[in-house]
């Protein structure tokens, strides 16, 4: 694990139900950490998509996501490639369902009025 502390902490937030933006800019390990936080998640459902890489499965995705019942992590990895205001109306969407709890992760902090979030700047 490549940062097995801030890994753990992070798991803890989400695992609460606080929504978060990891801050970091590419190259630093971002997708590691997240296939690290994975193996921390395991009796959670997680729903995640790459924007910079699935930004065509974005519709399916969603609708796929809004009809889960159970406790769910979505973590939406390059979020700030994609975001504009079309999104922002998914997000609402996605923010009113009680068993959603959010990890965007990007290069530089994002403000919208859609959910209250954490930001969190991944560690060198």
């Amino acid at each position: 694990m490549l940062r097995p502390a801030f890994t753990q902490h992070l798991a803890d937030t989400l695992l609460a139900g606080k929504h978060v933006n990891l801050i970091s800019p590419h190259g630093r390990g971002r997708r590691q950490t997240l296939l690290d936080l994975e193996t921390l998640l395991d009796d959670v459902v997680v729903r995640k998509i790459d924007l910079k890489r699935e930004q065509n499965k974005w519709q399916s995705w969603l609708e796929d996501t809004l009809i889960l019942s159970v406790q769910v992590i979505v973590i939406i990895h390059n979020f700030d490639v994609y975001f504009r205001s079309t999104i922002e109306l998914d997000l609402e969407r996605l923010s009113q369902q009680n068993n959603l709890t959010f990890l965007c992760i990007v290069e530089h902090e994002i403000t919208h009025n859609v959910y209250s979030v954490q930001s969190i700047i991944l560690p060198l």
